[in-house]
């Protein structure tokens, strides 16, 4: 029973990325946009394991957001010293702070999903937890 949900680091990821249990691939992990269940329905795999492990999630969407920012702005100086037009800045710097504003909220629950599946692949269960995974588990069938 031990080791049985253990994904290859790829397809873990990939399921993160799909708002998936990590573990099991599960969808159902979600009560709301914003809120994660706390424990996996199928596996019971605990998605928050210890204090403020879920700090990943805001700087996976804080990357998210900047790498978007960034590309656009220096797109936008590519283009101008490529071309030598004289075009506004303004119109790029608004679309990136719409941007700034709306991705965290669009995003929070693929970071969440994915940051819970990361985690789950640099600490992999010990023995403990997947015990208790397995009776909380059992409890939900």
């Amino acid at each position: 029973m031990i080791g049985e949900h253990a994904p290859t680091p790829l397809k873990g990821l990939l399921r993160g990325l799909r708002r998936r249990c990590g573990r099991c691939g599960e969808p159902g992990i979600f009560d709301s946009w914003f809120s994660l269940k706390e424990r996996c329905p199928r596996c019971g795999y605990l998605f928050v394991r210890e204090e403020g492990a879920f700090a990943g999630v805001y700087l996976l969407n804080f990357a998210v957001t900047e790498a978007f920012v960034f590309a656009v702005l220096m797109s936008y100086v590519l283009w101008r010293g490529i071309s030598g037009t004289h075009a506004p800045i303004w119109p790029f710097v608004a679309a990136c702070g719409a941007f700034a504003v709306v991705a965290p909220i669009a995003f929070y629950p693929f970071a969440t999903s994915t940051w819970a599946a990361i985690d789950l692949l640099m600490r992999p269960l010990d023995p403990d937890e997947e015990l208790d995974a397995a009776q909380h588990a059992r409890v939900n069938e």
